[in-house]
């Protein structure tokens, strides 16, 4: 995850360079091709990031209920071994 924001944090310093003119001062043909490039590699990042987020939002939600389903069992187990005795 970490790789992912440092990578996203490059590409906005890139960005920004790039929509200020510094990082283009070279003869490049077409400035704003490669802009779009570094905006579409922003937003894959953020996508990264994003759904990375979900899957362990999702992870730990799973895990919650796991548990929870493990507790009712034994509480169910509890109250059938009152009734047999």
């Amino acid at each position: 995850m970490l790789w992912w924001v440092l990578i996203l944090l490059v590409l906005v310093v890139l960005s920004y360079l790039s929509q200020l003119g510094i990082l283009f001062t070279m003869q490049i043909e077409s400035p704003y091709l490669v802009a779009t490039i570094i905006n579409v590699m922003i937003l894959g990042c953020i996508v990264g990031v994003v759904i990375r987020i979900l899957k362990r939002i999702k992870r730990k939600e799973k895990e919650t209920l796991v548990l929870k389903v493990k507790e009712l069992e034994e509480k169910l187990k509890a109250k059938e071994e009152e009734k047999s005795s």
